[in-house]
């Protein structure tokens, strides 16, 4: 196996890894203060590499386009992080990482809808087997209650925002003049500040964060390994391989966290979630196999 591929799949195990860090700095950490300071400090980090390659790169004088950057931010970064995190912090980890499988699904809906893409009737039959082993995760008595409930249906809120973003890449007006270094710092940055003010919020009603060693371990390894880490070993991978190639690694991501959750958090899985996951997979494999438009969604990330 060559370095590419290396590469292309320690990216995925790291995101594969963040539902359980994410779950223990959630223990002390307020959501909306845990997803500020995670974008703040990893824009921080990248950005000053990702302007320096832009002050060598030929394309230094390409104007910013930065009101596309901040509307690409709300939803692809603000928006996708808030309904994760919160969501993460009310269901299972289990739960989150099956749900999170269908972002494929999403991407193809609203290819069609949006960009008027063409589905054929196989797609149409995997969408309808991914949506029923949805229902299954979700609708469950045992799962508890209703936090469990609305923490399912933010987790998938949090995907269709995502698929927005993705489909708004799809149609670029100037970020693809930036490179992806300089483009994901600068949508970090804005994100955390359009998160700032309920991070500020969450901070004068609940105090600030007490935090122990798990969780500032965990907080800096989402920081360092989930975000900076795998965002430039897919980067550079993807130099080499095929991003429609590449995309279809990000299906083992659900896989991982489903596996990290049980063995971290002693979580279990009831007859609907396994039942559910296997829908949910066969309906990704199912309607991927002649969608292009679900095999590009890793081109967002």
């Amino acid at each position: 196996m060559n370095r590419a591929y290396l590469m292309l799949i320690g990216s995925v195990f790291l995101w594969g890894l963040t539902v359980v860090p994410m779950k223990w700095t959630l223990d002390t950490v307020q959501p909306f203060t845990l997803m500020f300071l995670r974008l703040l400090l990893a824009s921080l980090l990248m950005l000053p590499f990702a302007w320096r390659g832009r002050r060598q790169s030929p394309e230094s004088s390409a104007p910013i386009p930065w009101k596309r950057i901040a509307m690409l931010s709300f939803t692809g970064v603000a928006g996708y992080f808030w309904l994760n995190t919160y969501g993460v912090s009310l269901t299972s980890g289990v739960n989150a990482s099956m749900i999170s499988a269908t972002l494929p699904l999403f991407t193809l809906l609203l290819a069609a809808l949006y960009l008027r893409e063409q589905i054929r009737p196989v797609q149409w039959m995997g969408l309808l087997v991914g949506i029923c082993g949805v229902l299954l995760i979700t609708v469950q008595p045992q799962a508890g209650g209703r936090h469990s409930l609305w923490g399912d249906i933010l987790v998938l809120a949090s995907q269709l925002i995502w698929t927005v973003y993705v489909v708004q890449l799809k149609r670029p007006q100037g970020e693809e003049k930036l490179s992806r270094e300089l483009f994901t710092a600068l949508s970090f940055l804005l994100g955390s500040l359009m998160l700032l003010p309920f991070a500020a919020w969450e901070t004068w009603h609940h105090g600030l964060p007490a935090v122990s060693t798990r969780s500032l371990l965990s907080f800096l390894f989402l920081v360092f390994c989930c975000t900076i880490l795998a965002y430039l070993l897919w980067n550079k991978s993807l130099e080499t391989i095929a991003a429609a190639k590449a995309g279809i690694y990000l299906n083992a991501i659900p896989l991982f966290n489903v596996l990290t959750s049980i063995l971290f958090l002693n979580e279990g899985m009831s007859w609907r979630t396994v039942t559910g996951g296997v829908l949910v997979l066969a309906g990704v494999v199912w309607a991927e196999r002649r969608s292009p438009a679900s095999r590009h969604a890793a081109e967002g990330l």
